[in-house]
C-alpha cells in the first residue's frame, strides 16, 4: 500500500510541475501580446490624426485612412482571441470592452467616408482617439501582469 502511495505521488508531482510551467508560458505570451497590442494601439493615436488631415482631400488619402482603420479593426479582433490565463481574465475583459467601443467607433467613421462626408474634425470630435487612450492607459497594469 505504501509503495502505491509512493509511487503515485511520485507520479503526480511531476504533472503538477507541468502544469504551472504551461500556466507560467501562457501568462507570459499573454502578456507580451497584450503589451504588442498597447503599442500598436500607442502607434495608431500617432497616426491617424495625421492621415486623417491627408484625407480631408485625398481621395488616396482616404483609402488609406480606410485601410488602416480596418487593420485597427482586425487588429483588436486578432487581439480579443489571445488565450487568456485566468489572473490576466479581468484587464482581457477590459481591453476587449475598449476594443468593442472602438469598432463601433470606427465603423461610424467608415460610413461617413463611404458617404462623401469625411472631415479631419469628425476623426477629433469622435471618441476613438479617447478609447485608445483608454488602451494604452492599462499598460501598466498589463506589465505588472507579467511581474
Amino acid at each position: 500500500m505504501k509503495k502505491t502511495i509512493l509511487a503515485l505521488t511520485l507520479f503526480a508531482v511531476p504533472l503538477a510541475g507541468c502544469s504551472a510551467v504551461e500556466e507560467v508560458g501562457r501568462s507570459v505570451n499573454y502578456t507580451s501580446d497584450a503589451v504588442s497590442y498597447i503599442n500598436d494601439a500607442s502607434q495608431w493615436a500617432q497616426d491617424l490624426p495625421q492621415m486623417a488631415e491627408n484625407a480631408a482631400n485625398d481621395p488616396q488619402a482616404q483609402q488609406q485612412l480606410t485601410q488602416e482603420l480596418d487593420r485597427v479593426q482586425q487588429r483588436a479582433a486578432e487581439f480579443a482571441q489571445t488565450e487568456v490565463p485566468e489572473f490576466a481574465q479581468g484587464i482581457h475583459q477590459q481591453l476587449t470592452g475598449y476594443n468593442e467601443t472602438l469598432n463601433t467607433q470606427i465603423d461610424e467613421i467608415q460610413q461617413r467616408i463611404e458617404a462623401g462626408d469625411f472631415t479631419p474634425e469628425l476623426l477629433q470630435n469622435s471618441q476613438v482617439l479617447q478609447t485608445i487612450q483608454e488602451i494604452r492607459g492599462l499598460m501598466d497594469q498589463v506589465q505588472q501582469l507579467g511581474q
